[in-house]
């Protein structure tokens, strides 16, 4: 996308260009040995050797990877007039090549730098670097950081870096760095910037609001990231933002309010934290989250529950529970995560999301009950650290009793007819697992069931037959479960030796 090589339309959204592309060429084993997430996002793939060595042939002129090493340093005195897109490998404390005359002509920079120790970049050499490469379009930064007291490290950003006015892909992540200078919000140009791991930035700069043709702040696992500023509100061409903190600054008039996210009609992927910062639920109903129609990816974090038992714990916990009735998504969302809800229920829409394919409900611990899913077409659930819920029985399914005795209906009634993955962690109170309506030959339960993963449910005593006698299970893994351990090891065995992966 930096280097302009997507094909799109203007009513095409470029990031599903770039996708299909790499999909076509997926397809065609242009792209092999892919590693992946727990989201199952491609995170790394591999060329296979003859496409890798062919790519190098025909792209030999333009693009150049290099190896430094201290014991066995290459010194890059030129590397060719045509160069456009280099790639610099330091391991061993090298020194940085910058006498090299032709980084004027580069349009991408790839700098990685594997020292941990004795680090080849540092601020004063970016300052220089910077200097050199004005027509930039694409920076990637990385630095092996071990957290000692070493100044060598990249500490901060220069304040030069405004004069790379044609980025458009700038890559930061899991620099040691604190702060971005203002100047970055000069490089109007800019589409993406990503910040993710870096365990030390504390602010973003003010006046990012100017950086108009940003998509993509990717700025997750940040910390000590505790606000944003307010102009975060002005960049309406924004489809993912990783993480928006709600409130959480110094001064409440420049950080951004849960209201901040009304103007980002085009977000596609969204993670909210610091929803107990949220003054007012009538904030929420302003933001009319519902009428996002372009938002597929959304993250609730309402912050640590609060001890329910005293006064402070019973007002927190009630307004979470009016905050995410409040928040109703967009009917179209495909993935929804509810973190640290202190509500005691789950909101009536959750059944509504007739699109939703993942959901995770992680610490919603004064929730006795888990809401009837069954209907939903999701493909992937977690449940985890529910710690007050008991059993799971009927409700679970989201099925009346009617349609079940219904034998009339010439159809089976099927609860959770897509779901392929499914993970239970941390139900510490969790005891019985039945459902009654199971003996009803027109109720199928969860057909096509390919992974089941349960973990530290100290009292879980049995699990449903329906799940084990799945002919679709591949992959059943029950850790920290004594009970279950000792059964299935034992008495019940045979009711899980089919199952290809079992660990126990």
């Amino acid at each position: 996308m930096a280097q302009c090589y997507l094909n799109s339309e203007e009513d095409e959204e470029m990031e599903i260009i770039g996708e299909e592309y790499f999909n076509i060429l997926a397809t065609r084993s242009f792209f092999q040995e892919f590693v992946k997430d727990y989201d199952d996002n491609v995170m790394s793939c591999k060329m296979h050797d003859i496409v890798h060595d062919f790519a190098q042939l025909v792209s030999r002129e333009e693009c150049l990877w290099v190896e430094i090493n201290s014991r066995k340093e290459s010194v890059i005195n030129s590397f060719g007039e045509k160069v456009r897109h280099l790639g610099l490998n330091f391991e061993g404390g090298a020194s940085f090549p910058m006498s090299t005359p032709e980084f004027n002509r580069l349009r991408t920079l790839l700098i990685y730098d594997l020292s941990p120790y004795s680090p080849s970049l540092n601020g004063s050499i970016l300052v220089e670097l910077f200097s050199k490469v004005a027509c930039l379009r694409a920076l990637v930064i990385r630095q092996w950081f071990v957290p000692l007291d070493d100044q060598n490290f990249i500490r901060e950003i220069p304040e030069n870096i405004g004069k790379l006015i044609h980025l458009k892909y700038l890559n930061l992540s899991e620099l040691c760095i604190e702060r971005l200078p203002e100047t970055l919000c000069e490089l109007y140009n800019l589409q993406k910037l990503a910040v993710r791991w870096c365990t030390n930035l504390r602010e973003l700069p003010a006046g990012i609001g100017k950086l108009m043709n940003m998509r993509s702040l990717m700025n997750g696992q940040t910390e000590k990231l505790k606000y944003l500023p307010i102009g975060i509100s002005r960049l309406t061409s924004l489809r993912t933002l990783e993480k928006f903190v709600v409130g959480g600054g110094v001064d409440g008039g420049s950080t951004c309010r849960l209201e901040s996210l009304k103007n980002l009609q085009l977000l596609r992927e969204c993670r909210v934290e610091g929803l107990s910062n949220v003054s007012h639920v009538d904030e929420a109903e302003r933001l009319q989250l519902y009428n996002k129609k372009n938002l597929l990816r959304l993250h609730l974090e309402f912050g640590r529950v609060v001890d329910g038992e005293g006064e402070e714990g019973r007002r927190k916990n009630e307004k979470d529970k009016q905050l995410l009735e409040a928040l109703q998504p967009p009917l179209n969302v495909e993935e929804l995560w509810i973190l640290f809800y202190g509500g005691n229920i789950f909101p009536k829409w959750l059944t509504l999301l007739t699109n939703l394919r993942e959901l995770k409900l992680f610490s919603c611990v004064n929730c006795e009950h888990l809401p009837p899913l069954g209907k939903l077409l999701l493909e992937k659930l977690t449940l985890y650290n529910l710690i007050s819920v008991k059993r799971v029985g009927d409700e679970f399914l989201g099925i009346e009793e009617s349609s079940v005795d219904d034998t009339s209906s010439s159809s089976s009634v099927i609860a959770f007819p897509k779901l392929k993955s499914l993970k239970i962690e941390d139900l510490d109170e969790l005891e019985e697992w039945n459902y009654r309506v199971t003996r009803k030959e027109s109720i199928s339960i969860m057909p096509r069931l390919s992974s089941l993963e349960i973990d530290c449910c100290p009292k879980l005593n049995v699990l449903p037959d329906h799940l084990l006698q799945t002919t679709t299970l591949q992959e059943l893994s029950i850790r920290g479960c004594p009970i279950l351990e000792e059964r299935y090891r034992g008495e019940d065995y045979h009711m899980i030796s089919h199952i290809p992966h079992t660990k126990l």
